[in-house]
């Protein structure tokens, strides 16, 4: 009897053993946890601000590259996501900060407070590295984790300016797309305040342009005409793409029928949007009419940024499992996957063919033929969408002017010329241009222009400085228009 005693109360002691234990876990899973804060970005900064009440860590970066933030709250306690493979952020585990501070090693990292309180024992680990800029195009990518917009290379990748706009408290809370305005300025929308904020190009504020019936916003566009269209998560309009006049006026409701909309892409003659949840991609006609299911299948989870390709293809940045770079055809059927990162937000085509893709622990160079990582080119930022921004690009002014409607190559001024002369040229959507001079026998003699450009009128400066006189052509090509002028070189 003693003895069955003895066994019983060890029993009940290991049950209380495993019950304490068992209530030191979150019960949610990492996955849960991240998507949970991909769709309402406030519980991200909830979690932050419990955290900092407590006096506790807001992030943590460790050696091995494993990266902590807390993400979420349970029973009053923030909810630590814990990334151990910054190219997956999926693997990992939730934990509560006490088994956190038991299982790693934390001296050895560096620990974000919050509020600039920072302790750094990584010997810069995590510190960006800024390169020197080989085009005068970036690509300007925001980051939650200091809420501002860091600015790429838009031929490498690499980090030219990480406070391209700085960090604006009051203005940005979670910017999630930066992009260039037809007049050349930069529109951030932010999911937390609502709004899309304008900065000018040295980020400066200038004006909440546009916050009229918006509530967990997320991709943005501007049509031909400048109107600006934006993706709306939550609120009254919700499930909605709301169009906004160049004053900044809201003038209605463009697109219904959404499921948690992300991402809304222009092509030549009708628009497709990612959502979230139900239907992965829809498509719709130019004035905003649904027109059918574009992508459906178990292929794709949580659709967010989408680009066309040079090819026709569409490319598309899965967030949940399974998750990576999406290939469809330009109808929709499924292609292929690239799977060396995943949790992606943005997609940007590099000019090597490679792909840029964004997640929650950084930005990353992806293999466009094996899906492998190539590298990592910033870890530890909360990386959101990928656009670019061209500061060659003739800005039309606000409100008094149109995107072009057609594509049109212009006569070169002077003409003849010695040695330099001015070709102009515009686009009426965004997409792949190349600009390329030849001789009168057809062989190529300079690409000016080779790269994604958006929508707008550009101008750019031709040098024949080492050029003999003759007779050569300039030729635009950019999503199936091609057209060709001749000039003259007179020395």
């Amino acid at each position: 009897m003693k003895l069955f005693k003895l066994f019983s109360t060890a029993i009940v002691f290991f049950l209380l053993i495993n019950l304490t234990f068992s209530g030191n876990k979150p019960s949610t899973s990492l996955e849960n946890l991240l998507i949970n804060a991909e769709i309402n970005p406030q519980l991200l900064i909830d979690a932050q601000n419990l955290a900092i009440s407590k006096q506790l860590p807001v992030r943590i970066y460790l050696p091995g590259i494993i990266i902590i933030q807390a993400t979420g709250i349970e029973n009053g306690e923030p909810v630590y996501a814990v990334m151990t493979n910054p190219a997956h952020p999926f693997i990992g585990e939730a934990l509560f900060f006490d088994e956190l501070n038991t299982k790693y090693n934390l001296s050895s990292g560096k620990i974000d407070y919050g509020n600039g309180n920072i302790s750094d024992n990584t010997g810069g680990m995590f510190e960006p590295v800024l390169s020197p800029r080989l085009t005068n195009n970036l690509l300007l990518v925001p980051d939650w984790t200091m809420d501002k917009v860091i600015a790429f290379d838009a031929v490498t990748g690499n980090i030219v300016d990480t406070n391209f706009v700085p960090s604006d408290p009051g203005h940005l809370s979670s910017p999630r797309h930066a992009l260039q305005a037809p007049w050349g300025k930069v529109m951030v929308a932010d999911q937390v305040t609502d709004a899309v904020q304008e900065y000018d190009t040295s980020g400066t504020f200038i004006r909440t342009f546009a916050s009229t019936n918006l509530d967990n916003i997320r991709g943005v566009l501007f049509k031909q005409n400048q109107n600006l269209l934006v993706t709306v998560g939550s609120g009254s309009f919700q499930n909605t793409v709301q169009q906004f006049n160049p004053a900044g006026t809201n003038i209605g409701t463009f697109m219904t029928g959404l499921t948690s909309p992300f991402f809304i892409l222009r092509r030549t003659n009708d628009y497709l949007v990612a959502n979230s949840s139900g239907t992965d991609i829809m498509q719709y006609d130019t004035a905003g009419t649904f027109v059918a299911a574009f992508h459906s299948s178990t292929s794709l989870n949580f659709a967010q940024q989408l680009i066309q390709l040079p090819n026709g293809e569409i490319a598309v940045a899965g967030f949940s499992s399974p998750s990576g770079i999406v290939i469809l055809s330009s109808t929709g059927t499924y292609v292929r996957t690239l799977t060396g990162v995943t949790g992606n937000r943005g997609v940007y085509l590099l000019p090597n063919g490679n792909f840029l893709t964004t997640n929650g622990t950084g930005l990353h160079e992806v293999d466009d033929t094996t899906g492998t990582l190539v590298r990592t080119i910033m870890a530890g930022a909360n990386f959101q969408f990928i656009d670019l921004f061209n500061p060659t690009m003739v800005g039309v002014q606000n409100g008094s002017s149109n995107i072009p409607f057609e594509y049109k190559l212009e006569n070169n001024y002077p003409n003849p010329f010695n040695p330099r002369t001015i070709i102009n040229y515009q686009l009426p959507a965004a997409g792949y241009v190349k600009l390329t001079v030849y001789d009168v026998m057809g062989k190529e003699i300079s690409v000016l222009v080779n790269e994604r450009q958006n929508a707008g009128r550009y101008e750019i400066e031709f040098n024949g400085d080492n050029l003999p006189s003759g007779i050569y052509f300039y030729r635009l090509s950019a999503d199936g228009y091609n057209e060709t002028k001749k000039m003259i070189l007179i020395k």
